[in-house]
């Protein structure tokens, strides 16, 4: 794999993605257990530099953070790339039970949302969903100044 390190738009990408995967660990939980995935069109993965500069730019934003053990996943083909990093390290007590707690929210969070769609037909996003960080990730890097992608 090629070297990103001094390409500019791998060095904005990782600007961009610190401070969003720092807010995906839980409050209290001591920087651990976040974890990070857009899906984004083909076009945009392009105007990005590709998937593997993504997943690059992931990598080094996770380490940044102090995430030193971090899974990167990525795939790409039809209308929808999926790239994602995960904090892997083994979470010391207090801070387990707190990521433990966070992510049962999550959960809860996304089956409510569910829930109420089935109940009333509304379409609605989960809280912490994949459509709502792809959101997010957009805004962030329009306000970057990168490119013409989707507010």
């Amino acid at each position: 794999m090629p070297s990103y390190a001094k390409d500019p738009r791998h060095i904005k990408l990782t600007a961009v993605l610190v401070p969003l995967l720092r807010r995906t660990c839980p409050e209290g939980g001591g920087g651990f257990g976040g974890s990070y995935e857009l899906r984004l069109s083909a076009e945009e993965v392009d105007e990005l530099g590709g998937l593997d500069l993504i997943r690059s730019a992931m990598r080094k934003a996770a380490r940044e953070l102090g995430w030193t053990k971090v899974q990167t996943y990525g795939s790409s083909g039809g209308p929808v790339t999926v790239a994602g990093v995960t904090d892997e390290r083994e979470i010391p007590e207090p801070y387990a039970s707190v990521v433990h707690q966070s992510n049962m929210d999550r959960q809860r969070e996304a089956m409510a949302a569910v829930s109420r769609a089935l109940q009333d037909g509304k379409t609605r996003a989960a809280p912490n969903s994949v459509y709502l960080k792809t959101q997010e990730f957009r805004a962030a890097l329009a306000e970057a100044g990168e490119g013409r992608l989707r507010p």
